[in-house]
């Protein structure tokens, strides 16, 4: 399997109090595969083989490291992630397509070195919504920023 990544990369930078501040906004598909494509989530998560599952997860840390910049240094802890949910079916379970979102691009961004772990003294807040119905485009926009 395979993932399309847009190229929508965005390296923010804003200073608050006298400390500078970095992020990151990522586009990410949530569909995997062809004919048909199955919607990552905990439904097909918890059903996939575990070696599927493995070699999807493997597939996606890929795609993400082609599209991070490669002098990015490593961002300051504590970070944060806030996820905006663009879906195909509305009958789509929002918090299970994030949950799985939320896993493989935490162990792809500390495996690339874009953040220290993801453990709870290093990742301490995150929030999703849900946007607008895009049957053309379904994906998840994300921001990973520091906190002050």
């Amino acid at each position: 399997m395979t993932f399309r990544l847009q190229k929508q990369l965005v390296v923010l930078e804003k200073t608050i109090s006298s400390r500078s501040l970095r992020g990151l906004n990522l586009v990410l598909p949530i569909y995997v595969g062809k004919n048909p494509p199955k919607l990552l989530g905990m439904n097909w998560y918890s059903n996939a083989h575990y070696r599927t599952a493995n070699a999807v997860k493997q597939e996606y840390h890929k795609a993400i490291g082609k599209i991070l910049p490669k002098d990015f240094a490593c961002l300051r802890s504590p970070v944060r992630t806030s996820y905006r949910l663009y879906y195909k079916n509305k009958l789509s379970d929002a918090n299970n397509i994030i949950s799985i979102t939320e896993k493989f691009l935490l162990d792809a961004l500390q495996e690339h070195g874009i953040i220290v772990n993801d453990n709870v003294q290093h990742y301490i807040k995150s929030s999703w919504e849900v946007v607008t119905q895009d049957r053309d485009n379904p994906r998840v926009e994300v921001l990973i920023e520091e906190i002050e």
